[in-house]
């Protein structure tokens, strides 16, 4: 099995392919579009000597074509551009890969536990300050897995859904994970598990200071404190908690996709029972919800402020 590094092209290496995926579009801050390229091209080459290549990005799966002039723009907000765009773009990564029998695994996970995962991760790492509303009306593109599935399937041919909850329910992911693509991953060596995530009453916090004086960094490192640090028992004795704003908020954004969670399954995972649904109808309903700061974290931040 080949899992290529960029020193296949003289750059640095890097766990996963995000960073060449970013670079393709033209989005990464050392790396650029030439270089992304001759590592596809590299890649194709060197494939032909092995049994499986693997490649992993999640960027692969955000990304939409330049701009005729070869330019990066942002993501259209209504349906009909967007798709065009879409496509565009992975019929553009297809022809810089130079072999046949290329297939496309794509991971999709609940989609009401998915966008609380994705807003935590972009509110983490950036200044953005929209609520969880928003950000879920802003990226509804990022939940359409059957539309998604579909442009991967036209522009490459074969593609392999798999459930994210299949594989993690396991102890051993990575073996798991190698059972659902058919490629034996028993001779690597799984990492910790680690969640890297925010509890939501940090992520409501760290939105609240994305317009603050802070650098982007500074943020990073004063919400890291907090949840290493003193506070950090206090975090993981909360009660359950969600960023919508009620249990029928979660059931009506759970139940806008049941009709194409149950196209997605039929036609690309076809052998689950007619009477199972894509995804567990089952919905947490013991969850403290809100879209703000719990008032036991308040009282606990403003304790630990008062310390520092």
């Amino acid at each position: 099995m080949l899992y290529p590094d960029y020193d296949l092209i003289g750059a640095k290496g890097h766990y996963a392919h995000i960073g060449i995926a970013n670079a393709f579009s033209k989005a990464h801050p050392d790396m650029s579009r030439e270089q992304a390229i001759r590592f596809f091209a590299e890649v194709s080459r060197r494939a032909r000597d092995y049994d499986v290549t693997i490649l992993s990005a999640e960027a692969f799966f955000r990304h939409i074509d330049l701009t005729k002039d070869g330019n990066p723009r942002k993501i259209p907000g209504q349906p009909e551009p967007y798709w065009k765009a879409r496509q565009a773009y992975i019929n553009d990564l297809r022809h810089h890969f130079d072999h046949d029998n290329i297939e496309i695994v794509m991971a999709v996970r609940r989609q009401i536990d998915y966008g609380m995962s994705l807003y935590q991760e972009h509110v983490k790492t950036s200044r953005y300050n929209a609520d969880f509303a928003t950000f879920r009306a802003k990226h509804w593109q990022r939940f359409d897995y059957l539309r998604q599935a579909r442009a991967w399937r036209e522009g490459f041919g074969i593609l392999r859904l798999l459930r994210f909850e299949d594989f993690v329910q396991s102890e051993d992911v990575l073996k798991s994970f190698g059972t659902l693509i058919d490629v034996d991953l028993s001779g690597l060596t799984a990492a910790p598990r680690e969640n890297a995530s925010l509890p939501p009453d940090l992520v409501v916090l760290k939105r609240m200071m994305a317009d603050s004086s802070a650098s982007t960094n500074g943020l990073r490192d004063m919400v890291d404190k907090i949840s290493r640090g003193s506070l950090k028992a206090i975090l993981k004795d909360m009660p359950k908690r969600s960023l919508y704003q009620d249990l029928e908020d979660m059931q009506a954004f759970h139940r806008s996709f049941s009709d194409a969670n149950e196209l997605l399954k039929r036609e690309f995972l076809p052998l689950l029972s007619s009477h199972e649904p894509l995804f567990s109808d089952t919905l947490a309903s013991d969850y403290l919800f809100g879209d703000t700061l719990h008032p036991e974290f308040l009282l606990q931040l403003s304790r630990h402020l008062a310390k520092t």
